[in-house]
């Protein structure tokens, strides 16, 4: 296992550095429309390296000409030379301070914004192909990990740079051979230290996924109790519980252990920089060639030098375990929707609802699910879909909403492909009854006026009594802003249906999309919500996907969908007079084998 996670890290060291500093460039994309913000920002880290630096000078300047001389007189102007650029490094402090917090909330918006915008450009096949938790994982704590760049690891890179730099420059120019004696040891730390820095930081980071490993066996043993002690199998529960409380102490034993390696090997490197130093400036100093003066301003410019070198280790070997998050959220803003909206696109001047299927093919990656199917529905005919499980019912209601795109075929409205059509006026044209619900988690006032936003009160209180809604919602104590719970889960599954079907009369579609509306219900629920939906379905065209043939004997036809064709095609007496598969369902039914 440990050999396993040694190999893994070596992987993504190696990918580092071939590849993520374009994952990075990219990030750090999101900062271009601050440039003058940015470029006002690193002023002002500029001034305050040159500030502090300068009051280090200054001290110098006390130590060698004041103090060593014994000149008191010219004290009071280097007291007010001072206050001046304290004043010129507290004032700049401030202004990279309110740049960088400006800079990073607007560019950490810009990211949150974007993803959410692609996920809602991304096809319904993004959507079946990644669960819920990953996306809200992307979403959440990938994108907060990665805007830690934005918000503290490139604003203390810059600082921590300028600062560094603007050290080198004067300890260049306050003792070029103090310099080059100390350079050495200064770079000591640097042989080992990065490597020290990425394993403490790897270990860290396997440390708290094997926390939240421990922590969700903990969770899993507690809610599983009662099966345990049923089973006997606490011996085997407690075995997997100490084998994730021994993951966790070892990747935390080897984080304490890199980590004090590396303390160690910053501390030695230092130490070992002030011993050369003070020996050197010593010899210096009695030949002539160093003042005191410049000896303590030195100490103190290469003290700032090592700081915040030792910061830009830390904050860049940060900033690459951070960056494979990135990696993520960079291939999910490249993808490509499925299904796009036309570039001119056909805008009708009035939707009849009139569909045509021609020679539709359809598969969900190697496997043909649709193999040319041919349907005409007339504008405002009932029609229903049965058949044998997984031969394309519920897939020809997303094509109809072009939540994908054909492989093959045509699919028209009112004549014209739908691929050709407006999306918004596509959509706006349709709507849907599920076999589950959703319902956010607001009133019953806030779920119905979603079919339509702009709807007034009294449209929403008539939707509902074209519904059937609108009795039970004035049982409830709250009426109309009674909240209906996560997910609707306050209300039962016939009064949820009845909800989402007020919906549909507030948006007044000229199509309805029926996919096993009823198949969850209970008889009573069901005659409820058949109500609802037959004055609803009045003058609309109507294609619904049925597994109750009683919901749809009424109906103008019945399709009957095997092997990806319209392989019967009939009313419902038609259908079971030619005894076809409708028939034999029939028949197994009464029988009572379905």
């Amino acid at each position: 296992m440990e050999a396993l996670e040694d190999q893994r890290g070596k992987a993504e060291e190696k990918k580092n550095g071939r590849y993520y500093f374009g994952v990075y460039m990219w990030l750090l994309s999101y900062m271009k429309p601050y440039a003058w913000q940015m470029t006002l920002f690193i002023i002002c880290g500029l001034i305050i390296s040159l500030s502090q630096m300068g009051i280090f000078r200054v001290l110098q300047y006390i130590i060698d000409n004041i103090i060593m001389a014994r000149d008191l007189e010219r004290f009071r102007y280097i007291v007010l030379v001072l206050v001046g650029v304290l004043i010129c490094m507290f004032g700049a402090m401030a202004a990279n301070n309110l740049l960088s917090r400006l800079v990073r909330e607007k560019a950490s918006r810009d990211l949150q914004y974007a993803c959410m915008k692609q996920l809602r450009r991304l096809g319904f096949s993004y959507y079946e192909k990644h669960g819920v938790g990953e996306t809200l994982s992307l979403l959440n704590t990938d994108v907060q990990s990665v805007q830690g760049i934005y918000q503290r690891h490139f604003p203390n890179l810059v600082n921590s740079g300028l600062m560094m730099l603007v050290a080198f420059g004067f300890v260049i120019h306050t003792n070029a051979i103090l310099m080059l004696v100390t350079m050495p040891c200064f770079f000591l730390y640097y042989l080992i230290g990065p490597f020290l820095q990425k394993k403490t930081a790897y270990w860290g980071k396997i440390a708290r996924e094997r926390r939240t490993d421990w922590n969700r066996k903990i969770y899993e043993s507690i809610s599983g109790l009662t099966e345990m002690r049923a089973y006997q199998r606490e011996a085997w529960d407690l075995e997997r519980y100490d084998e994730k409380h021994e993951h966790f102490n070892t990747s935390q034993k080897k984080q304490f252990i890199f980590r004090g390696a590396r303390a160690l090997s910053r501390q030695l490197s230092s130490f070992a920089g002030m011993l050369v130093m003070f020996i050197c400036g010593t010899y210096l100093n009695r030949n002539g060639m160093l003042t005191v003066g410049e000896f303590v301003a030195f100490v103190m410019y290469y003290q700032m030098m090592n700081q915040n070198s030792a910061q830009i280790v830390q904050i860049l070997v940060d900033q690459s375990l951070v960056l494979h998050q990135g990696e993520k959220i960079k291939d999910f803003m490249a993808l490509h929707p499925d299904v796009e909206d036309p570039k001119e696109p056909v805008i009708l001047p009035s939707v009849r609802g009139e569909l045509k299927f021609r020679d539709v093919h359809f598969g969900y990656g190697s496997r043909e699910i649709l193999k040319g199917f041919y349907l005409h529905v007339q504008a405002g005919e009932r029609i229903a879909f049965v058949g044998p499980t997984g031969n394309g019912k519920s897939t020809l209601l997303k094509l109809i909403g072009r939540f994908y795109d054909p492989t093959g075929g045509e699919i028209y409205l009112d004549g014209v492909p739908l691929h050709q059509l407006s999306l918004s006026q596509l959509r706006d044209s349709i709507g849907y009854v599920f076999q589950e619900t959703y319902l956010f988690g607001s009133t019953i006032r806030d779920n119905i006026r979603f079919g339509s936003p702009e709807a007034t009160d009294e449209q929403v209180v008539e939707a509902a009594q074209a519904a059937n809604a609108h009795d039970f919602i004035m049982q409830l104590k709250d009426g109309y802003d009674t909240p209906v719970g996560e997910r609707g889960v306050k209300l039962s599954g016939g009064q949820r249906q009845r909800i989402s079907i007020a919906r549909m009369f507030i948006k007044n579609p000229r199509i309805i999309l029926l996919d096993e509306a009823t198949s969850a219900l209970d008889n009573v629920s069901e005659i409820e919500v058949l109500k609802a939906l037959d004055t609803l379905m009045r003058g609309r065209t109507t294609v619904a996907v049925a597994h109750r043939l009683s919901t749809v004997r009424h109906y103008d036809r019945i399709i009957v969908i095997k092997d990806g064709v319209a392989a019967e095609s009939g009313t419902y007496d038609e259908l079971v007079g030619s005894k076809g598969w409708l028939y034999e369902l029939e028949s197994r039914t009464a029988a009572g084998n379905p």
